[in-house]
């Protein structure tokens, strides 16, 4: 026990020190803000029953507070909701298919929380762990009455988003701008589900890797006001080849889930001390 203490005050005593020689100064000053933006993304679907692809696209708004402490931790946290989703063929059609898992987040919340390390006065590195709640917006509705848990909403239907990533940070122009690269990974894990009567008896599940590669601008060209601009790219992989099959063999329900996507956003906001 009086190890573990002892371990515990060099952590903390090595961290203080660190900060203390750290100027975070600059990086604080694009790293403190809350901000409003626009989310738009387009992407392709894989709808396993006849290997045919599809594409969708989607917009929303989304609230986003991010903290840079003194002594280096840094933290963010990203609310989203989705406002308009548009798909090539649509989920439930005139011939009574229904496209299952189209796009799986309609309402978002995620957090991170990492530690900054600067490598020049200018230049940072930053490894984080994430954390989230996604809601699923891809329901079983009466429009295929063999399914059970049929009607169900966002309250049950979700992920439990969790991983990590790493985010390069460098200011070309100090309190005027910053770039960042960032590559995090997720893990979708869903806890809907599914059951399909008499096409098998185990729930189907729409569990998933995320691996999501960002391109960022920020800008606070005066005083206080903070604008920024990213661009992203995801892959989504580790779908369970069971679960999707079982769906797709129903002769009216194809699985559609998502494969790629591309999108941006536009943000603007204030920054704090």
């Amino acid at each position: 026990m009086n190890k573990k203490f002892l371990w515990s005050c060099l952590g903390v005593c090595f961290i203080s020190q660190y900060a203390n020689a750290s100027n975070y100064s600059e990086f604080q000053n694009f790293n403190n803000q809350v901000s409003f933006g626009v989310n738009y993304q387009n992407g392709n679907l894989n709808t396993s029953q006849n290997g045919a692809a599809d594409q969708y696209s989607n917009t929303a708004l989304n609230l986003e507070v991010e903290k840079l402490f003194d002594i280096g931790l840094w933290a963010n946290v990203n609310v989203g909701v989705t406002q308009t989703y548009t798909q090539t063929s649509n989920p439930a059609n005139s011939s009574g298919s229904l496209t299952l898992g189209a796009y799986p987040y309609l309402q978002t919340m995620n957090g991170k929380l990492g530690y900054n390390f600067p490598l020049l006065s200018n230049l940072a590195i930053t490894p984080y762990a994430l954390l989230g709640k996604n809601a699923n917006l891809t329901n079983f509705t009466s429009v295929y009455p063999a399914l059970t848990g049929q009607n169900m909403n966002i309250t049950n239907n979700y992920f439990y988003t969790y991983g990590g990533g790493v985010r390069l940070e460098y200011i070309p122009i100090p309190k005027l701008l910053s770039v960042f690269l960032d590559q995090s990974y997720a893990f979708n894990n869903d806890q809907t589900k599914y059951q399909v009567q008499g096409v098998r008896d185990s729930a189907i599940n729409a569990s998933n890797s995320q691996w999501t590669t960002t391109l960022g601008v920020k800008v606070t060209p005066w005083r206080k006001l903070f604008l920024g601009g990213n661009l992203y790219y995801t892959n989504y992989t580790g779908y369970d080849t069971g679960s999707v099959e079982a769906i797709s063999s129903l002769s009216s329900l194809e699985m559609g889930v998502p494969t790629t996507s591309f999108g941006f956003q536009l943000s603007a906001g204030f920054t704090f001390e």
